[in-house]
């Protein structure tokens, strides 16, 4: 559940960071162009995967705590991606095998 949680939280900051148009974006795929070119709803899927892993959360561990973790996951993922992906060391299918093998060692562990 920890998993699913964190990657919510992960993919709607990576959306929100891709909607900002502060950032100079070197490199693109073909996700991230969607991002741009449509800002509106992609804000509002961002914070709508951003307000379904806070309610998740708080259903796993309560609300104080819940509001804490998420608190925390949003501080720990956002500076994550604020210094990888500018450097785009890490691909796609990295990511879905760091994802993959966690949800499998939670699921063996729980």
């Amino acid at each position: 559940m920890y998993t699913i949680i964190c990657t919510l939280t992960a993919l709607g900051f990576f959306v929100l960071y891709n909607t900002s148009q502060k950032v100079k974006f070197n490199k693109s795929c073909v996700f991230t162009q969607w991002i741009r070119s449509h800002k509106k709803p992609s804000v509002a899927i961002a914070l709508l995967l951003l307000t379904i892993s806070l309610i998740l959360e708080i259903i796993v561990d309560g609300v104080a705590i819940g509001i804490f973790t998420f608190l925390v996951y949003l501080m720990f993922i956002g500076s994550a991606i604020l210094s990888l992906y500018p450097t785009l060391s890490i691909r796609l299918s990295h990511i879905g095998a760091l994802i993959g093998g966690c949800l499998f060692f939670e699921v063996i562990l729980l």
